[in-house]
This record gives structure tokens, C-alpha cells and sequence, in this order.
């Protein structure tokens, strides 16, 4: 009788493992361009820099609450709140994260589909003196 629960319990075991792995949520991105802009005083911003080509990878996996960007220097964002979707006066639609980096440095990073540009998609992320953005597509 032991070993028979012993091997329920084994195959119950095995069969949560797959389970979570095979409903895993990553999903992978590429840049086309890159920009950026610096906080000049408490009340201006300079302008965005001219885009430049870019083509990183970009991650974003919902099971670990955790969006990566393999630039030049590996950028590691953990998610700490969902801020919600919101839909500005053009029809395009913003999601926004309440992030940590790995550097400890809080910031938001905000996912725009331009429904007014063809559904075209940026990725930016903003943080208190500094902001940049990427232009990308989905790889799924």
C-alpha cells in the first residue's frame, strides 16, 4: 500500500512539474530602433535623440514577473506592480509595469501599441532623470 501512494505521489509530482512548465509565458521581441531623452532641469527635457538602429532582443516573461533587454549591457527589469491598460486620445493603447532594475533603481516601463500608426509597438522605459525607447515587433 506505501509504495503504491508513494508512486501517486511520484506521478502527481511529475505531472505539476509539466504543467508549470508547459504553461510558462515568455514572450520574445526585437527592436528595429532605439531613443533617447535627459531631464535638463526640474521642469525641461531635452529633445528625443535622433532614432538609431537597433536590433536586441527583448523578453518578457509573466511567470517570473521579469522583463529583460539584451543590449550591450544586459538591462533586468523585475516587475513590482501592474499598473493597468489605458487608452490615450488617438485610440492607442498603453500598459504600464512599476519596476525594479538590477540595480535596485526604481522606473515604469510602458508598452504602446500606436493603433493610430498601424499598430505599431514601442517599449519605453522611464525613470526619474533619463528615458529611452524601442521601437519593436513580436517574434510569436
Amino acid at each position: 500500500m506505501n509504495r503504491k501512494i508513494l508512486k501517486t505521489l511520484g506521478l502527481i509530482l511529475v505531472l505539476l512539474t509539466i504543467s508549470t512548465v508547459g504553461f510558462s509565458q515568455v514572450y520574445k521581441l526585437k527592436s528595429t530602433s532605439f531613443s533617447s531623452r535627459y531631464k535638463i532641469n526640474d521642469y525641461k527635457w531635452s529633445e528625443w535623440s535622433e532614432a538609431s538602429e537597433s536590433s536586441v532582443l527583448i523578453t518578457i516573461d509573466l511567470t517570473n514577473d521579469r522583463i529583460t533587454i539584451y543590449s550591450e549591457k544586459k538591462q533586468v527589469y523585475d516587475i513590482v506592480e501592474y499598473e493597468g491598460k489605458t487608452t490615450d486620445s488617438d485610440g492607442d493603447d498603453i500598459l504600464s509595469h512599476y519596476c525594479v532594475d538590477n540595480n535596485g533603481l526604481t522606473c515604469r516601463v510602458k508598452w504602446m501599441k500606436l493603433n493610430s500608426q498601424n499598430g505599431r509597438m514601442q517599449m519605453y522605459v522611464y525613470y526619474s532623470d533619463v528615458n529611452w525607447l524601442y521601437n519593436i515587433y513580436s517574434l510569436d
